[in-house]
């Protein structure tokens, strides 16, 4: 994410008749001093720029609710000194626990049509439960796109065009289309539930990166932070560690950090397979047994998923 990032969404897909808004996540520190912190914004561009989305979890501490920012009203540009703050700030979110820019939103409704349809986005139902997801967080989001098919639109109008940060410190950006996009189904609650396991996956993917291991082959050695599509392989592989039987979330954790760094069916393999179900058995943490494997075993291990057909 960079400034030139966020001056060309606005170049390529704000349309002058709409309004372009900030979504900030008030929960997420910022300095008192920043020129992005809530009290800075209401002095530069009006207390009626900000308009808060009140989340139904948080009722009672309304302060701590996201806000939309109004940018730039019809007709009018948006300061370039704010697009490119914005955007820096979401650089450095990457690396932080939670994220205070979660995206920038061009729409040709008012800030509080938007908020309340960004709020009755994360309401989401399995079965006769309905519970509120805080889908404005972009980790959140990015996981609540995952479950549409490629082109499919989602439910994202009256957001023409909403540029969201990923996962792999890369952005996207998601295209509302009018009277077009399905409720999420129940596949979205049920990963829902499984975000904040998600994002430590990513930490510790992104923590692994930086670590010059002796034998990791299918580390990721692109131009981002991670891959693509980053948070769908993580949620991707704590499903499949789910499936052979690991509930503990340190073991769903080491054998998904695995599978990322050395081989995505790692499991497939005789040997693997059967220190997984001895971890199942005896309840015995997977990394222990994991330790058991050094270098030479785990290249022989590719090797035979390798010579086995179990292609990456």
């Amino acid at each position: 994410m960079t400034p030139a990032t966020v001056q060309a969404f606005v170049a390529q897909h704000h349309a002058p008749d709409d309004t372009l808004y900030l979504l900030l996540d008030l929960s997420a520190d910022c300095a008192s001093d920043d020129p992005l912190h809530i009290e800075a914004l209401r002095q530069t561009l009006g207390r009626e720029a900000i308009t808060p989305l009140l989340r139904p979890d948080l009722m009672h501490t309304p302060l701590a609710c996201p806000v939309l920012v109004t940018l730039a009203e019809p007709g009018r540009s948006p300061s370039q000194q704010l697009l490119a703050l914005s955007a820096l700030r979401a650089k450095e979110d990457f690396f932080r626990h939670k994220r205070y820019v979660c995206g920038w939103l061009s729409s040709g409704a008012n800030a509080q049509t938007v908020s309340a349809h960004v709020i009755a986005l994360g309401q989401l139902t399995q079965g006769q439960t309905r519970t509120y997801f805080p889908v404005h967080e972009p980790l959140r989001l990015e996981l609540l796109v995952a479950t549409y098919r490629r082109n499919e639109p989602g439910p994202w109008w009256p957001v023409r065009h909403w540029l969201l940060p990923t996962s792999s410190g890369d952005s996207g950006v998601l295209t509302g289309i009018p009277d077009q996009g399905s409720a999420p189904d129940e596949r979205a609650y049920a990963i829902q539930q499984d975000v904040p396991m998600v994002s430590a996956l990513l930490s510790s993917w992104r923590r692994a990166l930086q670590v010059p291991l002796t034998y990791a082959p299918d580390r990721w050695n692109g131009p981002t932070a991670l891959p693509p599509l980053a948070a769908a392989k993580a949620y991707m592989q704590i499903r499949q560690a789910r499936r052979l039987g690991l509930a503990q979330q340190p073991d769903l954790l080491t054998l998904a950090l695995f599978h990322l760094m050395l081989h995505p069916r790692l499991h497939e393999h005789a040997g693997v397979r059967s220190v997984i179900k001895q971890a199942v058995q005896e309840q015995r943490p997977l990394s222990t047994l994991f330790a058991l494997f050094n270098d030479s075993a785990w290249r022989q291990v590719v090797e035979d998923l390798f010579y086995a057909g179990a292609c990456p």
